[in-house]
């Protein structure tokens, strides 16, 4: 009797076992079923896009609202149409393996639109959402499946449809940090007269544009860190009158200010090393070839306290000594500078630049 008690509890058990084997492969074969690609587009050649700021490119499209962009959103996806997006890149380095997605009124995912295998630096190209003759099926960022179809006809209002970028690389990770910064940017030749009785260069050339466009991403990635986000709400910092201190609350509002500054106008002065006030934000051409390589805080920094309405009194432009240790905006960013060149972190450097000759 024990025996045949035994038997039936191996019986029972194979057929747990064998049962359980049966769900699992199930539950693989529908993992399998419903495995989804996105839809992948490169940007890297002749063949597939175009450069900008180079130097055939006139200085009025160069200097064009249609070059303004937002710093925190580097790799740029704007609506021309209904039907048809512009893909840019906004930084002098090539991008890899960074998703596009697109945030559409009335759909309730933000979806992962298509993946950027790589985009050149300052590549653009426009294309066609894929969804009008190929793929509806999109997936979200939570993960779930996205019909399209509705739109495969009218395609989507330019005023329906906002779009960011994401991605798991360390230089993806570190130009999204600059999300935390509100700035517009965009390139400006402030003399446009040609006027030899002021600071400013006659005219700003491709070059010059292009090697801003690395030095504004590298001091907003100073600006947007832990590390000086700490250090500027522990500075010694006095306000325009040179003497009163500022209160930890002025300096968080203050620092607010510097993430929230909506717009800068970018160009390159002679004669001094910057210019800047309100949205102006000017600097020399020593600037321009040696952010990469030396400190530049005490000018870059200088001149963003003026944008945010101090001046030469404050050490929100020139430092102040305070038993002996110079305090204020540009040696903080100055440290903070160094730490970064040190560590070889910031985004933009020597070797990833893309036309060497710009900073001989």
């Amino acid at each position: 009797m024990r025996n045949i008690d035994t038997y039936k509890n191996i019986l029972l058990l194979m057929s747990i076992l064998i049962l359980t084997s049966c769900s699992n492969d199930d539950s693989s074969s529908e993992s399998e079923n419903t495995e989804f690609t996105v839809r992948e587009y490169s940007f890297d050649t002749d063949g597939n896009s175009r450069l900008m700021f180079q130097d055939d490119e006139t200085q009025e499209l160069m200097t064009s609202e249609t070059r303004r962009y937002e710093i925190g959103k580097i790799v740029r996806v704007r609506p021309i149409d209904a039907f048809t997006i512009e893909v840019a890149n906004f930084a002098p380095i090539d991008i890899e393996n960074v998703f596009i997605i697109a945030d559409i009124e009335g759909v309730e995912s933000k979806i992962k639109l298509f993946k950027i295998s790589k985009i050149r630096a300052h590549a653009k190209q426009e294309i066609k959402y894929s969804f009008l003759s190929e793929e509806t099926q999109f997936i979200g960022v939570d993960g779930a499946m996205v019909d399209l179809s509705d739109y495969s006809t009218e395609g989507i209002s330019i005023d329906k449809v906002v779009f960011d970028f994401m991605g798991e690389s360390e230089l993806i990770k570190k130009l999204k940090t600059l999300s935390k910064l509100n700035w517009d940017i965009r390139y400006h030749d402030f003399d446009e007269n040609n006027n030899p009785d002021n600071n400013w260069s006659d005219d700003i050339s491709a070059k010059d544009i292009r090697r801003f466009s690395g030095m504004i991403i590298n001091l907003g990635y100073i600006f947007a860190s832990e590390a000086f986000e700490e250090g500027f709400l522990k500075e010694h910092l006095v306000k325009n009158d040179g003497t009163t201190a500022m209160t930890s609350e002025e300096k968080k509002e203050l620092y607010q200010n510097l993430i929230n500054k909506e717009f800068l106008k970018c160009g390159k002065v002679v004669n001094v090393s910057g210019l800047g006030g309100g949205s102006t934000f000017g600097v020399a051409e020593h600037i321009l070839k040696d952010f990469l390589t030396k400190k530049t805080g005490h000018i870059t920094a200088h001149e963003f306290g003026h944008c945010l309405g101090y001046n030469h009194s404050s050490n929100m432009t020139y430092p102040i000594e305070v038993e002996g240790v110079k305090t204020g905006i540009a040696p903080l960013t100055n440290r903070i500078m160094e730490d970064l060149f040190s560590e070889k972190a910031f985004p933009v450097d020597s070797g990833s630049y893309y036309i060497s000759t710009d900073l001989e």
